[in-house]
């Protein structure tokens, strides 16, 4: 047990934190260093190129003033000559407004024309010749800063992030991908089931061992049909008689806008992150709650809340010794309330895990800032518990050194710190409602045996790499809206899974619906309303997937080419079925 996370906010707040920067900034000097890249030098082209961009977005800024001063003139000529067509008819009312728009229109166009054609259209052509001279002046400055630079982003490496998690906190263990014997471990050990809803793909995986203790982070895309509001418009007009003032009876030409509106499907789609974690801790007991966001209460608010929740926990306890039941407040009103776990089914392995330091460190992290606060779903599941949360939806479990790519050492220090800080941050709160409790800081002891396992990789992982490889490879090319994979294992080869991908996408196609609207009139109009129809697709394809580190034969660079590559192990199209 690290006994350190004994108390996990001081712990991070006062070591965690604090380490893992220093940790992740020595990391990056050590491949600064390694890589040779002339840090001064870097510096300097990269002053040129935004000296260069600068003097780009000033020439844009007066190329745009020079637009708008064109406009301005092609009005004038419109507005002169409409007064010089115009000067026409009113001769024939009177000839001094002829005259007066005569000299109008002469004065616009004798402005406009000449400023336009001698002065504006030439400015405009030399400031855009301007324009496109520095623009590529500063891209040649940036292209030899990027190579001043390839050296230092050939170093990073997908597993740089983890590894350096690992170094600031060594009960932590991720493995490059999510493996069959995790799976196994979660499935057989900890009561979690492998979830393979079609309407759901999964996008990537992070697992690993925690004191022995096996977690899987999943990021899915889900699809679920909803539906959509279309709108339409028609403009009605008709002839009106009316009595004047006067008595005299006189027409009117009155105009209507009508509006009209159908619902039609539309799919939808949404990402979710969720944290397994496996635990033999309370094997038996099972709750749920979910965030009230409690660290965004004043003290008296706070305060508040507990004493009326502790009435409602009072007569909850009653209710249940009064019908048979077990739940029993505890002496905590405090942490029964903010934590709300009261769908409890085990009282006494729910005291066993919540014990005074649990409690007291769970209430620290629901109302402390140092973190995120109360923003966590936490359901236990017996020997699974699961963290959906709020910070975590925001977070990507990709680790790519793309993150932080850029052809400005100053730049990638910045990003890749701050990258790795972050990525620290989110995992380890979502980790802490979990090392809040010393029963689940307990090493865990977990034997398999000698497994023949019936694929290298799990299912899981073979979605995250049909997604990698993508829709424009696997999907219907007639697919205009997101897309989810489903995979079916198929065969195990030497190094490779064979698996079968079926891409569930849609076509769209425009429509017109035309509903009948009452007008001001007294007579009903058809109104067209446009709206899209989505038409389901389905394409099947077959992929290999070779997991990390695979010791068949080196692809060859063609090959590795037509790959995708996530977290050490590699997917490609075998053929279409």
């Amino acid at each position: 047990m690290n006994e350190l996370l004994l108390e996990p906010l001081k712990y991070y707040e006062k070591t965690g934190a604090p380490t893992h920067k220093q940790n992740v900034t020595e990391h990056f000097e050590k491949l600064l260093k390694e890589s040779n890249v002339n840090v001064e030098q870097n510096r300097a082209t990269v002053k040129k190129y935004k000296a260069e961009m600068l003097t780009v977005e000033k020439l844009r800024a007066k190329r745009a003033q020079k637009i708008a001063l064109r406009a301005l003139m092609i009005v004038m000529i419109v507005l002169g000559g409409i007064a010089l067509v115009a000067s026409i008819f009113l001769f024939s009312e009177k000839v001094l407004y002829g005259w007066i728009a005569i000299a109008v229109g002469v004065v616009l166009l004798g402005v406009s024309i000449p400023l336009l054609v001698a002065k504006i259209n030439p400015e405009i052509k030399k400031v855009t010749e301007l324009v496109e001279k520095h623009e590529k002046k500063a891209a040649g400055i940036r292209i030899e800063a990027a190579k001043q630079t390839a050296a230092l982003n050939a170093l990073f490496q997908e597993e740089d992030t983890v590894r350096l998690i690992e170094k600031t906190l060594p009960t932590l263990d991720f493995e490059p991908c999510f493996t069959p014997e995790t799976c196994a471990l979660l499935v057989h050990h900890c009561d979690w089931a492998e979830e393979n809803d079609l309407q759901t793909s999964v996008l990537d995986t992070l697992s690993g061992r925690f004191e022995g203790n096996p977690f899987l982070y999943r990021r899915t895309r889900t699809h679920r049909m909803g539906t959509h509001v279309y709108h339409g418009t028609k403009v009605i007009s008709w002839t009106e008689h009316y009595i004047d003032k006067d008595g005299r009876s006189r027409t009117r030409t009155r105009t209507q806008t009508l509006h009209a509106s159908v619902v039609k499907p539309k799919p939808e789609y949404s990402y979710k992150n969720v944290l397994f974690y496996g635990c033999q801790a309370a094997p038996n007991l099972s709750f749920s709650r979910d965030p009230q966001h409690v660290e965004r209460l004043t003290e008296k608010t706070r305060e508040k809340k507990v004493q009326k929740g502790k009435k409602r926990l009072e007569e909850k306890s009653e209710e249940s010794v009064g019908k048979g039941g077990s739940f029993q407040n505890m002496a905590n009103d405090e942490f029964e309330v903010l934590f709300g776990a009261t769908n409890r089914n085990h009282e006494v392995e729910f005291r066993v895990l919540y014990t005074p330091l649990a409690q007291c460190n769970t209430v620290d992290l629901l109302t402390s800032k140092v973190g995120y606060g109360d923003d966590f779903h936490f359901t236990k599941r017996r020997r699974c518990n699961i963290i959906v949360s709020e910070h975590g939806q925001h977070w990507t479990i990709d680790s790519s050194p793309q993150n932080y790519y850029s052809f400005d050492v100053d730049e990638i220090r910045r990003k890749f710190i701050d990258f790795n800080v972050r990525y620290f941050k989110s995992v380890f709160f979502d980790f802490a409602p979990l090392f809040s409790v010393p029963a689940y800081l307990e090493e865990g002891s977990y034997g398999l045996g000698d497994v023949e396992y019936p694929s290298h990789c799990t299912t899981y992982h073979h979605e995250v790499m049909a997604n990698a490889i993508g829709a424009r490879t696997l999907a219907h090319s007639a697919t205009r809206t997101e897309t989810i994979f489903k995979t079916q294992f198929l065969s195990k080869g030497k190094n490779t899974d064979r698996v079968q991908v079926t891409a569930y996408s849609y076509a769209t196609q425009e429509r017109v619906d035309f509903v009948l609207v009452f007008g001001g009139d007294g007579r009903m109009h058809s109104v067209p309303v446009p709206w899209i129809e989505y038409i389901p697709l389905t394409r099947i394809t077959q992929i290999l997937v070779e997991p990390p580190r695979g010791d068949g034969e080196k692809a060859s660079r063609e090959e590795l080419a037509k790959r995708a590559f996530v977290h050490g192990a590699s997917a490609w199209l075998l053929q279409e079925k």
